[in-house]
């Protein structure tokens, strides 16, 4: 039998990384949506994060069967594109808002890593990594 304090360690893991992630997407759609909020970022993140996850294992594995590695990069392409409509559909913006969103998280979360990095926390030291 598996251990619940295990379990639960694991589950309240998942959501603070979950909400930690979430917080550069959520920056992201204020400035590019009127329709932001950190439920959607949140919403977001999951969903973008599980539709991704979904269609590059297809692509690798259609790779993998026929033997051709260039399928499964052309997935992760594919992938990107999923994802953007995530946030198009969810933040209710244009394909060019959504890559704008998706782009600025991005920058967003490199510069968060950097000052948090400043002040002596890093990214892998809030999940029990010691640096």
């Amino acid at each position: 039998m598996p251990h619940i304090g295990g379990i639960l360690g694991i589950i309240i893991g998942f959501i603070i990384g979950w909400i930690i992630a979430s917080i550069p997407v959520w920056l992201a759609s204020k400035i590019v949506s009127r329709h932001s909020s950190f439920g959607r970022a949140m919403l977001a993140t999951l969903a973008g994060y599980i539709v991704f996850i979904i269609v590059v294992g297809i692509f690798t594995g259609i790779s993998a069967l026929l033997g051709r590695p260039i399928i499964g990069i052309f997935g992760i392409i594919i992938a990107f594109i999923a994802l953007l409509g995530v946030f198009k559909i969810l933040f209710e913006t244009g394909w060019g808002g959504a890559f704008l969103i998706a782009i600025l998280s991005i920058i967003i979360a490199f510069v968060i890593a950097f000052i948090l990095g400043l002040i002596g926390i890093s990214i892998l030291s809030l999940h029990g990594v010691p640096i």
